[in-house]
């Protein structure tokens, strides 16, 4: 989980101390939120006040009083729809200083997410740099698209073209880090996130020695895999499309996608729950079912909340 509570992967392990810093840094931002959301009401009562003065001056025919009350309510009233336009995040990003603390944190949950990555493509400490950065920008670009699309209204349709723009960009910018094949192997172990997270993190409820969990992990993964592709195309989407719903930062600028991902992620748990009987044993698929619920319920939390802190203060 990064800085502006954007979902950030992390080694089984450490996701539960990961989940701890999300809230610590959700805090200040719903903190913020509300504080926003007490500016805007008191202007709006400022502006009520400043209204029902003017009409009290114009009914008593005093020219002066009425010149000065309109001066401050067209300056008021600028300044409410000013504030109404602005997100949270867009407040927050517009400090120099705050927008490079959030880099640094989105960058260091790209460090965690793709460190795999680098190890199997052999990558040296200089590209494995720049290939964070290059994430970590990639994020951040995404949540001023984001903020953008909330911002204007956009459309479904309209949303996806943005993102199609910005990940064609990001494609480029891969070849030349990392060559076509490099490239190639990024979106193959990006598509497949929510198979890899999934598996290491149910990993932690299964039983037996380690070779036995190793072997159920790997029968897990490949099972999410092939339900990924089953409901996918079943969905009429592509193979690429992110199934991991708080990766895609489409679902926080379209509440339409939002649901359909979250559906969408069901269903492949749905399908591996079906068929897992074969490698889990009855205790740990009833986990699995806890675990499907919650994965849910998460996502669809974070993805509100997100929503939230991105949307103009006024909505």
């Amino acid at each position: 989980m990064a800085g502006v509570a954007i979902y950030q992967a992390h080694q089984a392990s450490q996701l539960r101390e990961q989940n701890r810093a999300l809230q610590q840094q959700l805090a200040p931002l719903s903190d913020q939120v509300q504080q926003l959301q007490h500016e805007r009401d008191k202007a709006s009562n400022q502006l009520a006040g400043l209204s029902d003065e003017l009409a009290l001056a114009k009914k008593n025919q005093n020219p002066s009083d009425v010149l000065k009350l309109r001066s401050e309510v067209t300056t008021l009233r600028k300044e409410k729809s000013d504030s109404d336009g602005q997100s949270a995040v867009s407040k927050l990003t517009a400090d120099p200083a705050t927008r490079n603390t959030l880099r640094a944190t989105q960058k260091l949950g790209m460090t965690a997410i793709y460190s795999d990555f680098a190890k199997n493509l052999n990558l040296t400490k200089e590209q494995t740099g720049q290939l964070n950065d290059l994430l970590a920008d990639h994020i951040m670009d995404g949540i001023d698209l984001t903020t953008q699309a909330l911002h204007d209204g956009k459309s479904r349709g309209e949303i996806d073209q943005m993102f199609a723009s910005e990940n064609a960009a990001l494609q480029t910018k891969l070849q030349a880090l990392l060559g076509p094949d490099g490239a190639a192997q990024y979106q193959d172990y990006t598509k497949n996130l929510v198979s890899t997270l999934s598996a290491a993190q149910f990993a932690q409820a299964m039983t037996g020695d380690p070779a036995a969990v190793a072997d159920k992990k790997a029968q897990m993964t490949q099972a999410i895999q092939a339900a990924t592709q089953s409901a996918l195309a079943s969905a009429g989407l592509p193979a690429d499309y992110q199934t991991v719903p708080m990766l895609n930062l489409s679902n926080i600028a379209s509440e339409e996608q939002a649901t359909q991902s979250l559906q969408l992620l069901d269903s492949i748990y749905g399908q591996v729950a079906a068929n897992a009987g074969s490698y889990l044993s009855t205790d740990e698929l009833a986990k699995f079912q806890t675990f499907r619920t919650n994965a849910i319920s998460n996502s669809k939390t974070m993805l509100d909340m997100n929503r939230k802190l991105m949307a103009p203060i006024g909505q």
